[in-house]
This record gives C-alpha cells, structure tokens and sequence, in this order.
C-alpha cells in the first residue's frame, strides 16, 4: 500500500471545493451536516474521473483532534466504550482501495459548533489508510487516530432516502467537476423558483492533514 495518500492533495481539494460551492450555492443546504452530500459525490467523481473503485460507508466515528488536551470528536453515539449509529446521529466517508476518504474534513469544525463544541478545529484533509484505524475509541492516542464502526443498513437507508433535490444538485457538481489543473467550466444553477446563479468555486482554505 502507498505511504503517500491515494488522492493527491489538489484532487481532494477540488473535490472538496466543487461540493461545498454547490452546496452554498443553491441556498438550502446545510452545508456542515452534509456528510451523506459529500460522500455520495465523492464516490461518484472518483468512479468517473478517476476510474477508482471507491464506495459509501456510513456509520460511527471517533478521532482525537487535540493532542494537548485529549480531546476526542464523535459523529455518532459512544456508550460503555463502544460507538453506534442510527439516522439521527452518524457520519459518511469514502472508502477506496484500502484507504478512508473524507471530503468534509475540512470543515468538520463547523459541524461541531453547531453541536456546542467551542474548540477551534483547523482545516485539514483526512486520507488514512484502513490498516491505521483503530478497532476501539479506548485505542485512541493521538491527534488524528481514528476509530471506525461501519453500519451497512443505515448505509443502505441513507441511500435510498436521497431527495429529489439532493439528486439534482448532485447532478450538478458532477457537470461542473474538472480534475485538476484544468479549469472548472463556467456553469450557472437553478430552478424553476427563481433566478439562476453562476458557481463560483469558493470554499474556506485547507490548512494541513490529518
């Protein structure tokens, strides 16, 4: 398996960056709770642009994201040591070839706030290897380290439940995408209620990785 990460850094990010521009874009997402968003649109522009095998996972997380104060991030439910997972409290990512993708990584801090967390969280990409995360969150040690439950039905559920909406906008990213160093066509998106509005690929700026 590679040492580096299986997406280079401008793929990611450009990925990353078409999804939450469209997202903002079409002003009714809310953008930090779109995890299942991100996932299905990352899946869908690796398996076409970069013809990898890459698939949905949803389920449970947990991840330090501080060394200093050991604190430990959870998408889901943590009970007696274990996580679990159900519609009203998981997480999605991407899984290819051995690695874990998350495309919303970067602005995981935001979804957190919205929680009441009030640390500051940076803006990192999140690529790891499957062979790196943890079996248990007991197994956690240091920032970045990463605990995985995966839950096909709620994967399955959440697959079948996409909106009409969801899917429309998911057409639209998949139009816009441009692998880099190519230039994102210009496209404009809309409905039937309103105005169109031309993209602007514009998205807060990854600072590191995880």
């Amino acid at each position: 398996m590679p040492n580096r990460p299986i997406l280079p850094f401008d793929d990611y990010q450009r990925i990353y960056q078409v999804i939450y521009s469209v997202l903002q874009a079409s002003g009714v997402a809310n953008t930090p709770r779109a995890c299942f968003f991100f996932t299905v649109v990352g899946v869908l522009l690796l398996r076409d642009h970069y013809r990898m095998p890459a698939t949905i996972s949803a389920g449970a997380v947990a991840m330090m994201v501080d060394d200093r104060t050991s604190t430990i991030a959870v998408y889901g439910r943590q009970s007696d040591g274990l996580l679990t997972s159900d519609l009203e409290a998981f997480h999605a990512w991407v899984e290819c070839e051995g690695w874990v993708i998350d495309f919303m990584a970067p602005i995981m801090g935001e979804a957190m706030r919205e929680d009441g967390f009030t640390m500051k969280l940076p803006r990192r990409m999140l690529q790891k290897p499957l062979s790196t995360i943890k079996h248990s969150p007991s197994e956690i040690e240091r920032e970045g380290d990463i605990c995985l439950s995966h839950n096909r039905e709620l994967t399955e559920a959440l697959t079948d439940g996409l909106s009409t909406s969801a899917t429309d906008l998911i057409k639209v990213c998949e139009a816009w995408f441009r692998r880099p160093p190519r230039l994102l066509k210009p496209m404009e998106m809309g409905d039937s209620h309103g105005p169109t509005k031309k993209l602007i690929l514009r998205a807060p700026t990854i600072e590191g990785v995880w």
